[in-house]
């Protein structure tokens, strides 16, 4: 069993403003919804025993939507929403807010909706043995990132947001072996307001939580041409120009 969250309570501002007229996850893009790319990326994650929560903002109206997507897609599995009635200080939040459904003792992904990763280099059997938490990476520029900063043994020795501390930049994808794990995680981390990036509350952070507690964090490193960050207009213009055979093929 693994308790899935999908995060997707955004109002997507910045596609409005370029000139879309549906949410985000909705856009099409070769023939295909956001909201498909990025679920197709979680392809090897996804069985009858996962429970996904769809974490979304009830002014979208997003539920009809997904569930016939889910459907469409045969997405397996439990499904279950959770509509917010405003935006939340942040991912973390928004994640923490479905906490009292999740299995404890279970593990726990929590995953955007506007980046597609080739299921091909996304792998449950990458996550290191005896990872309390797993960050799947790949090498891109910029500080706008959450990043890994790893030890000599190859496991991280912190995690932080917004500050390139290493070249191991987050997909967006954040894997905890406990979901009991982050919710004390969260608890614990964010009761100190210091800890708050900008003002909002971030996912990656809390792996430093972990780590205090001399817990284990991994990384896979991805290969960059598997990974399509989708998550602003500029962004899906770059997308709209790859070729969606090679976007497509897992060989």
């Amino acid at each position: 069993m693994q308790n899935i969250v999908i995060t997707m309570a955004g109002r997507g501002s910045r596609f409005y403003a370029a000139g879309y007229k549906v949410p985000k996850y909705e856009i099409v893009a070769h023939d295909r919804s956001l909201f498909e790319w990025s679920m197709r990326s979680l392809k090897n994650f996804l069985s009858e025993e996962s429970r996904i929560f769809f974490v979304c903002l009830a002014e979208n109206r997003s539920t009809d939507y997904v569930r016939a997507e889910c459907a469409r897609l045969g997405i397996e599995g439990v499904v279950e929403f959770l509509e917010l009635n405003t935006i939340t200080d942040g991912q973390a939040t928004s994640a923490y807010v479905c906490r009292d459904a999740w299995e404890q003792e279970a593990p726990l992904l929590i995953y955007n909706i506007d980046t597609y990763v080739n299921p091909r280099a996304l792998r449950p059997t990458d996550i290191r043995e005896g990872s309390q938490g797993w960050v799947p990476c790949f090498k891109a520029p910029g500080d706008h990132w959450s990043f890994v900063k790893l030890n000599d043994n190859g496991w991280a020795a912190d995690v932080v947001e917004k500050q390139r501390i290493s070249e191991n930049a987050s997909v967006g994808l954040y894997w905890f072996a406990k979901a009991g794990d982050y919710v004390t995680a969260y608890q614990d981390y964010y009761a100190r307001p210091e800890h708050l990036v900008n003002g909002e509350r971030y996912v990656a952070p809390l792996y430093r939580e972990l780590l205090r507690r001399g817990g284990k964090i991994s990384i896979v490193d991805l290969p960059v041409e598997d990974v399509h960050v989708l998550g602003t207009p500029a962004e899906l213009d770059v997308f709209i120009t790859k070729d969606k055979a090679i976007l497509l093929s897992e060989g």
